[in-house]
């Protein structure tokens, strides 16, 4: 079954640290997203604007506008993904704007209302999602995500382990598994390295090679229970294959 929300889901969420507030005529204010991060967004999830992504050429409708003014008006689309979607956006500034000193010029119209135009665009497939729908307004939101984008942040500079620190940390844990006597143990212990190998950012092979660990002081487990009765046999392909550590430990 396809998950329509599944690409709106992952651009939907916008970190508080790449947005502004403004205040427009009338004394409307809102939430900005600055530029950048949407183009960043797109970058992360399709790769390089021009190869995962991009945007077409744009056409410009220039409109005169009361007293003097003149609108100018921009459509854009933009594409993305291997099949090439396409979606559109419309956007617009004042390229003469009048003020309390008379008619003023602004020289990037254009590009402002070329810029305006692309953000709608992406908004359609979800790029900050959260701050076009009003989470944004809610305070508690918003440190849901400083702190939710914080913790991104610090998942992403932190250093990875080395092999030789991985290394030490499998003899730790088999110092460990001897001190456990039952599977209770066992699995209490599988816990505690899921939560370490995660949170240090452990290679596949190394948490690989601790869930076999694992694995193999359950079977131990089983085997000396088995001795104890040996009326009680064990199914030895369902302890071998018995992957509650490896479970645990590939999280």
């Amino acid at each position: 079954m396809i998950d329509n929300l599944a690409l709106w889901e992952k651009l939907g969420k916008t970190d508080p640290s790449h947005t502004k507030q403004f205040t427009r005529g009338g004394g409307f204010k809102g939430t900005a997203i600055k530029p950048m991060w949407s183009y960043k967004r797109m970058t992360e999830e399709f790769g390089p604007c021009g190869k995962g992504w991009g945007v077409c050429e744009p056409s410009f409708q220039v409109v005169p506008g009361p007293e003097g003014e003149v609108l100018v008006f921009c459509t854009a689309s933009i594409w993305y993904g291997p099949e090439k979607n396409l979606v559109f956006g419309v956007g617009g500034d004042k390229a003469v704007g009048k003020n309390k000193y008379g008619l003023q010029t602004d020289d990037e119209a254009f590009k402002k209302a070329f810029t305006d135009a692309i953000t709608n665009a992406l908004k359609l497939i979800g790029v900050g999602a959260d701050v076009h729908m009003g989470l944004f307004d809610d305070s508690k939101y918003v440190n849901t995500m400083r702190d939710e984008f914080a913790e991104d942040k610090q998942t992403q500079t932190s250093p990875k382990p080395s092999a030789a620190h991985q290394k030490r940390e499998l003899d730790e844990i088999q110092k460990e598994l001897l001190d456990c006597s039952s599977i209770l143990a066992v699995d209490n212990c599988a816990k505690s390295w899921q939560f370490i190998a995660k949170r240090d950012g452990w290679s596949r092979d190394y948490i690989d090679a601790a869930a076999k660990l694992f694995a193999a002081r359950r079977e131990e487990i089983q085997r000396s229970e088995t001795d104890d009765f040996p009326g009680d046999a064990p199914d030895r392909a369902a302890i071998k294959n018995n992957a509650y550590a490896q479970a645990a430990m590939a999280g």
